[in-house]
C-alpha cells in the first residue's frame, strides 16, 4: 500500500510529523466502515499510528491526555507527536509489543500483566485533574432509567432486567474523583517481551476524562476482567497498591449493573463482539451472587 491510499487531511499531517513515510496498513474501521486508524513507518525506521476521532469530544480527551496523563507513565504510553482539530486527528508515537488480548501468555505472565496495570491505573489515578476533560454526571435516576431502557432494547429475559433493577434500586456510594483512562483492559494494554521481562504500557485515551475509578477502571479490573481470576485480581491489587474500600466494591457492583446493558447493545451492534459480550453475561451472573468480589 502507499501513501496515496491515505486521505489528504492524514497525509499532510503524517508529513509534518514524520517526513516520509509508508503505509503499513489500516488498523480500524469507524462506524461507517471507513478507516479509522492507520499505521506507518517513518524514513527513521520507526512505526508511527494517525487516528481520526469519532467526535470532537474523543478528540479533546485524548489530546489532554497526551498532554497531562501520558509523561508521568515514562515511555509507557505512545507521544503525542501532531493533532487538528479541525480533522480530528492525530498522530502519536507506537509502542512496541502486543496487545495482551491477542498474546499468549503463562499464568504467571497474565499474574505479572496484572500487577503491572494495577501500577499503571494507581499513576493514572494520582494525576493532577486540573485540565483535565470531566466526564457526565448525571442523577441515578436517570442513570438508572436509561440503563433498563437498553435492556429492554437488548431483548434481555425478564428475569435479567429484574436482576439490574434490583442491583440499581438505590444509589452506590460516591467515591473520589480522579483522572482515569476509561477504557482499561487488555484490548488497551501492550505487552513487550525483553528475553524473560515482560513491560507493559497503555494506549487509547479517548474515553478519559475525570471521573470516579469505580465508575469504569476499577469496575472493569475486578467485574468484568477477574471475577473467576482471584490470582488475576490479586495481582492488580498488588500493583495498585492497595485492596479496594467498601464503599468502592459496592460502586464497583453498582455501575457493573449500569454499564451491562451499554455493553450488550455495543456488542450486538459490532458483530455480536464475543469478548464485551462475554464480560455483560459475566456481570449478569455475578449480579445474582450475593458477594461479588468473594
Amino acid at each position: 500500500m502507499s501513501a496515496a491510499a491515505v486521505p489528504a487531511d492524514v497525509d499532510r499531517l503524517l508529513r509534518e510529523a514524520a517526513g516520509r513515510y509508508a503505509l503499513l496498513g489500516v488498523r480500524s474501521l469507524s462506524r461507517t466502515g471507513r478507516p479509522a486508524v492507520w499505521e506507518v513507518v517513518g524514513a527513521d525506521g520507526d512505526r508511527l499510528f494517525a487516528k481520526r476521532h469519532r467526535n470532537p469530544l474523543m478528540h479533546e480527551r485524548e489530546t489532554a491526555a497526551y498532554r497531562l496523563l501520558a509523561p508521568a507513565l515514562g515511555g509507557r504510553a505512545p507521544s503525542l507527536l501532531a493533532e487538528d482539530s479541525q480533522s480530528l486527528l492525530v498522530i502519536t508515537s507506537a509502542l512496541s509489543g502486543t496487545p495482551v488480548v491477542s498474546t499468549d501468555l503463562t499464568v504467571a505472565e497474565e499474574q505479572e500483566v496484572y500487577r503491572q496495570a494495577g501500577q499503571l491505573a494507581a499513576v493514572v489515578h494520582a494525576q493532577p485533574t486540573a485540565g483535565a476533560p470531566v466526564g457526565e454526571s448525571l442523577p441515578w435516576a436517570h442513570e438508572r432509567s436509561r440503563a433498563l431502557t437498553r435492556a429492554h432494547d437488548a431483548r434481555l429475559p425478564a428475569e435479567d432486567i429484574a436482576v439490574l433493577a434490583e442491583a440499581t434500586r438505590h444509589e452506590p456510594p460516591r467515591t473520589a474523583l480522579a483522572y482515569c483512562h476509561g477504557d482499561f483492559g487488555p484490548r488497551n494494554w501492550i505487552v513487550r517481551r525483553d528475553g524473560a521481562r515482560l513491560t507493559l504500557g497503555v494506549i487509547d485515551f479517548e474515553r478519559s476524562h475525570v471521573e470516579a475509578p469505580a465508575r469504569r477502571d476499577l469496575m472493569r479490573l475486578t467485574l468484568q476482567l477477574t471475577p473467576r481470576r482471584p490470582d488475576l485480581r490479586a495481582a492488580f491489587t498488588a500493583g495498585y497498591g492497595r485492596e479496594l474500600t467498601r464503599d468502592e466494591r459496592a460502586a464497583c457492583r453498582a455501575w457493573a449493573a449500569i454499564d451491562c446493558p451499554a455493553a450488550l447493545r455495543w456488542a450486538l451492534d459490532h458483530h455480536h463482539d464475543e469478548e464485551v459480550l462475554g464480560y455483560a453475561r459475566t456481570v449478569l451472573a455475578l449480579l445474582r451472587e450475593p458477594n461479588p468480589f468473594a
